[in-house]
């Protein structure tokens, strides 16, 4: 059940960030192959745009795509380490700024000041409480045609069958069980600490208890055939981004990640 507390460790203290970020890549053919085939076709609608924040910037692995496609930029993340890596990496974008968070609301963002809210790869890891503050805070951030695309957890829908797959993967041999049959069908390494209490549904539902949107859903399976993931657009209601809600569901995801990886290997030299 990653906490706050848990955030800040593992990514202030614990993990070394051996490539700077692009080592959650690795499996796609680098950040910007991963860039490239997954995240710029869903985000593409919405760029260019004004104002952009983006939430738990890590070492910048997306804010050095995101910079280009904005009048101005606010990068915040909960861990001191990684906003000083971004204020060093990114200091000659002189309409870029940095902070840290509390892990939970954004103080440092003016009311209705912010066009495009973007979070990916990193908001999967935290708990209801959390999402359900951060839309609160999109809510008075959010421009009147401002638009939010957040990937987080939807491993919720797996509670069920939690304790068996928990049971499973700790007696699964990780030598070859772990890396095999058992991982795909998500009996090991199920979980990769995602949020146990989110799933597209209780996003939606927070969204519009924080008096927005949630137009369009894409459930994904993240790196098995379970649909761990989600990826959730949200809005004012009667913004140009609003529609009749629509949720798809993707299973296959994972087939994307290994196509971008060979096209990495032939053409982005």
């Amino acid at each position: 059940m990653p906490t706050v507390d848990w955030n800040y460790a593992k990514w202030n203290e614990r993990h070394d960030w051996p490539e700077g970020g692009d080592e959650w890549s690795s499996s796609w053919g680098g950040a910007r192959a991963q860039w490239l085939t997954c995240v710029l076709p869903r985000l593409a609608p919405m760029l260019p745009t004004g104002s952009l924040l983006e939430i738990a910037t890590g070492h910048g692995r997306w804010t050095h795509f995101l910079l280009p496609q904005c009048t101005s930029y606010v990068g915040v993340d909960l861990a001191p380490n990684c906003v000083n890596i971004c204020q060093k990496r990114f200091a000659d974008d002189t309409h870029a700024t940095f902070a840290v968070t509390d892990g939970m609301t954004l103080p440092m963002v003016p009311d209705g000041s912010t066009d495009l809210v973007f979070s990916f790869d990193s908001l999967v890891h935290v708990e209801a409480d959390i999402i359900a503050s951060y839309l609160r805070e999109f809510q008075r951030i959010l421009s009147p045609d401002g638009v939010a695309f957040i990937h987080h957890s939807n491993l919720g829908i797996y509670r069920r069958s939690a304790r068996l797959r928990d049971l499973t993967a700790k007696f699964a041999n990780p030598f070859w069980l772990t890396r095999g049959v058992l991982r795909r069908v998500g009996l090991a390494e199920w979980h990769g600490d995602r949020g146990r209490s989110m799933t597209a549904q209780r996003f939606a539902e927070l969204a519009n208890e924080a008096g927005l949107a949630c137009p369009r859903q894409e459930v994904i399976g993240w790196s098995s055939l379970m649909l761990t993931d989600c990826i959730s657009i949200v809005t004012r209601p009667e913004s140009k981004w609003d529609r009749t809600p629509m949720i798809v569901r993707n299973r296959r995801f994972k087939s994307t990640q290994r196509s971008a990886r060979l096209v990495a290997r032939a053409f982005l030299l």
